[in-house]
């Protein structure tokens, strides 16, 4: 038993001894140290990704891109129409496609004046600008409008956008402004 002993006390005093010696070795070059606490500055790196949001939540979110300012009432597209019609003509289809790009872009509703020119009734004008706000209005609700965003109104003869008494200034004033509103 007393050899174990005594190897157990050299084995210890040889541990003890070989980890003093360690220490010596370390102690003497102490402008190493310096490396090693640069070396040790990115490892807190991983810190962060602790605490950033999970990819699946990133993802997730979709990132909304800001709607342009515009003011309510702004026209973003006129549609003409031919004498005494309602219909929307075929040459007028692209007019409507880029109002309701721009509608769908200013994430507002929207509002269909009605005119005509002055030939008729007050009566019967009304309701043509009527009519024709509401073929307008079809064909926005194709193009992904919802009709709910969508009101129409009638001015009739009363809103001329040119006074002179020409056919020029009547086909102008036979029109459909589709405007944005609040």
């Amino acid at each position: 038993m007393n050899k174990w002993f005594l190897a157990g006390a050299v084995l210890a005093c040889a541990l003890i001894t070989g980890c003093a010696g360690s220490h010596q070795d370390e102690a003497a070059p102490e402008p190493k140290p310096a490396p090693q606490a640069q070396q040790a500055a990115p490892e807190p790196a991983p810190k962060p990704e602790e605490h950033t949001v999970p990819k699946e939540e990133v993802q997730t979110k979709p990132v909304e891109k800001p709607k342009p300012h515009v003011e309510s009432g702004t026209i973003v597209g006129q549609v003409y129409f031919d004498f005494d019609k309602y219909n929307v003509r075929e040459d007028m289809q692209s007019a409507i496609d880029e109002a309701a790009k721009k509608v769908q872009e200013y994430g507002m509703k929207v509002l269909l004046e009605g005119n005509t020119d002055e030939f008729g009734t007050g009566e019967y004008n009304f309701a043509l600008g009527n009519k024709r706000g509401l073929s307008v209005k079809d064909v926005l609700t194709v193009k992904g409008i919802s009709a709910d965003d969508i009101k129409v109104v009638s001015f009739g003869e009363t809103k001329p956008i040119c006074q002179e008494k020409t056919k020029e200034c009547y086909r102008k004033n036979r029109r459909v402004d589709i405007k944005v509103v609040d």
